[in-house]
């Protein structure tokens, strides 16, 4: 076996103090459609085997660990291997790390799920898919203009020095598209991605259908009128990029690297905040995120940690190293976040004026200054008697003017590797015209 053969070499070195490999296997099954006719029909199959070395060694009376990774592919043979083995341990030498240690054997938590992916051929399911995607497009006045579809079977093995020998297969699903709707012979067009690592039906038509929907509204939105003082209410795929800020402000390797100043036991949304407090997980076993997984890349099985509660700082997350340098254990490597919703429905968060953003051109949210901003594809502005989509123009704002009232839907989405509420309001939020 090939991997017996890296490890082999490996041992020969007597500066490799600690050594990881991570074998991954992929296949993929690949569609590309304009319209609804199919253009390109594609497979692939890769190996790789990713080497990471560590020397330690000391200089000036201070001990170091250098690392490198290189990666192997199946076709190298003995001498090729040593002599990229040999090149990423002379690069160790270079990188001065404090010492850390690799993770050693231990029993997974819980139950990771199984995906139904597994249960029959890529090609067939792709097809499948594609057919669900196609169906929703069925609206007089918007159409899917073109789409991707990429479907991915990847297969995980992690040993290391330290005696960690772990297996799994995950599956992923990435699907990019493009509708377009056209009004008063101008087109307008809106990009959207779908991902998952499970089927669920209907869950790829309803996304479709929305995204057709919203199409269609931008193409008779309004321009984005001069509107001040109003309440913004962020929903969609915005509401994770914002919560990201909080993520981040709690990470192990932030705070390491003087990246975040927050500490265990802080209140993270400044003091007394009157609207919702923040109670936040990460969770590496979210039902159809593409991004769940049992073990991180350092092969220590991961689970449901509690971050933040009610406001305040319970913990640190994060990857092996920097737990340690931090004295705390170790959560792994980040997977999926998760936000409580409140106790407010959205229909009430949208009682009399506002602004509802449905859609961004690039929603961003800044995780070191809590800046956040983005170009509006599509709103709906309530002036208080009527409702109308806009587009165009912007909003943007600071978190730390925003976090002590804001308001948070009680109905919750999933989305990408997040798990937050549906709806967030704020205020003091600046909106820019079109």
């Amino acid at each position: 076996m090939m991997i017996d053969k890296i490890i082999k070499i490996l041992k020969t070195r007597k500066e490799i103090d600690d050594w990881k490999i991570v074998q991954n296997d992929d296949d993929a099954q690949e569609l590309f459609f304009i319209r609804k006719a199919l253009d390109m029909n594609r497979a692939k199959s890769t190996q790789k085997f990713f080497v990471t070395l560590y020397h330690d060694f000391e200089e000036n009376d201070q001990k170091y660990r250098g690392s490198s990774t290189s990666i192997i592919y199946p076709t190298m043979k003995s001498d090729e291997i040593e002599e990229t083995v040999n090149d990423a341990l002379f690069s160790s030498k270079f990188v001065k790390n404090s010492p850390y240690p690799l993770a050693k054997p231990s029993k997974m938590e819980g139950h990771f799920t199984s995906s139904k992916y597994s249960s029959g051929d890529l090609s067939e399911w792709i097809h499948k898919i594609s057919e669900e995607l196609y169906s929703a497009d069925r609206f007089m006045n918007s159409w899917i203009n073109s789409s991707e579809l990429f479907l991915k079977r990847n297969k995980f093995r992690v040993i290391n020095s330290k005696g960690v020998d772990v297996s799994w297969e995950l599956y992923k699903l990435y699907i990019e598209f493009i509708t377009t709707s056209k009004r008063k012979g101008e087109e307008v067009e809106l990009y959207s991605i779908i991902e998952n690592s499970d089927f669920e039906n209907g869950e790829i038509y309803e996304k479709v259908s929305q995204a057709l929907e919203i199409t269609e509204e931008r193409a008779n939105a309004i321009s984005m009128p001069a509107v001040k003082g109003l309440p913004v209410l962020l929903s969609g795929e915005a509401v994770g990029e914002f919560l990201k800020y909080y993520l981040y402000k709690s990470s192990a390797r932030y705070f390491y690297e003087h990246l975040s100043t927050a500490k265990t036991g802080d209140t993270i949304q400044g003091d007394d905040p009157s609207g919702d407090r923040i109670t936040m997980y990460i969770d590496p076993s979210v039902n159809g995120s593409s991004y769940s997984t049992p073990y991180d890349e350092d092969g220590l099985p991961l689970r449901k940690v509690k971050i933040i509660e009610n406001g305040i700082m319970k913990r640190y997350w994060g990857e092996l190293k920097y737990a340690y340098y931090l004295k705390v254990k170790p959560t792994g490597q980040l997977t999926n976040f998760t936000v409580n919703g409140g106790k407010i429905s959205e229909a009430s968060l949208q009682e009399g004026r506002y602004l509802k953003l449905l859609s961004f051109s690039d929603f961003q949210s800044d995780p070191m200054t809590g800046d956040f901003g983005g170009e509006v594809r599509l709103g709906w502005y309530n002036d208080g008697e009527s409702t109308v989509p806009v587009s165009g123009g912007s909003i943007s704002g600071n978190i730390s003017e925003v976090q002590s009232n804001m308001i948070f839907s009680k109905e919750i989405q999933k989305d990408k590797n997040f798990v937050v509420p549906k709806m967030i309001k704020l205020s003091n939020v600046k909106i820019s015209a079109g």
